[in-house]
């Protein structure tokens, strides 16, 4: 016979614990009288999170509930979670989290810029959840030739591959190389799919490659991951690179793309 485990996380202790740590004056609602706590009543997150009382009494005494992914939202926003802990909440629950949402304007943190330069001469950058290069060094601008003028999206990994005629020859086994990277880059826009930046992204490059076009109706689906690969430098010689994507929790999305020469 299983037994709980005492020490397990639990959904109603952490429930109980933010709702304890939210005041009146936080959530907008007059203090009042005769509070035993300075944290919300379960009525006043039940209001907050349009659900029943007894619905949400059940589910912080840890009775069997089964709360819903909307249910799961309107509980973050009604004890003002951050997104770590609206992450735990869902996790306590079971249940995936939905993705942090993208920042339209991202900014890279100075001490990652200065990783990108210390790390020169090998070549790399950072890449946001558009795959919009918005931060590389000095390697990574000559292997890419980045900030291309006149493009559509001048910095965008995928729009490098597939309309420019020359990235053809910049790398070995190219149809291959560009079907892994639209099978990743599924992988992430589905994660997106309602923001309007990722569509007009997406509607963009069916419209500008018909070998994309053909790639993106395979459904193919892959993570990110390391391997190693040869392409041609600036200079016209070849060189084997092992290539490394690392997440960067400040960015949602975003990862650091470092390239590292073999030999």
């Amino acid at each position: 016979m299983n037994t709980p485990n005492a020490t397990a996380p639990s959904l109603g202790d952490f429930l109980r614990a933010k709702r304890a740590a939210v005041t009146p004056e936080m959530a907008g609602l007059p203090p009042g009288r005769r509070r035993r706590t300075p944290g919300l009543r379960r009525e006043e997150v039940a209001t907050r999170a349009s659900m029943g009382a007894a619905w949400y009494t059940a589910l912080e005494q840890g009775r069997e509930v089964q709360p819903s992914d909307q249910a799961l939202s309107c509980l973050a926003r009604a004890l003002l979670m951050n997104e770590t802990e609206r992450e735990h909440l869902y996790a306590l629950a079971g249940r995936p989290a939905p993705p942090r949402a993208i920042d339209g304007e991202s900014t890279v943190n100075p001490i990652l810029q200065r990783l990108l330069d210390r790390l020169e001469p090998e070549p790399a950058y950072v890449m946001d959840a558009y795959w919009e290069v918005i931060a590389w060094n000095g390697a990574a601008a000559a292997l890419f030739d980045i900030d291309r003028p006149g493009d559509r999206h001048p910095r965008n990994k995928l729009w490098w591959v597939f309309t420019q005629k020359r990235v053809e020859t910049h790398r070995a086994d190219w149809l291959r190389s560009a079907r892994t990277l639209v099978s990743i880059f599924r992988s992430q826009a589905t994660r997106y799919a309602d923001d309007p930046r990722m569509r007009q992204l997406i509607d963009d490059l069916l419209e500008a490659s018909d070998v994309f076009r053909e790639l993106w109706a395979e459904q193919g689906v892959l993570d990110l991951s390391s391997g190693r690969k040869a392409m041609r430098l600036p200079d016209g010689t070849s060189r084997e690179f092992d290539y490394l994507p690392l997440r960067i929790p400040d960015l949602p999305g975003a990862c650091l793309m470092i390239y590292l020469g073999v030999n």
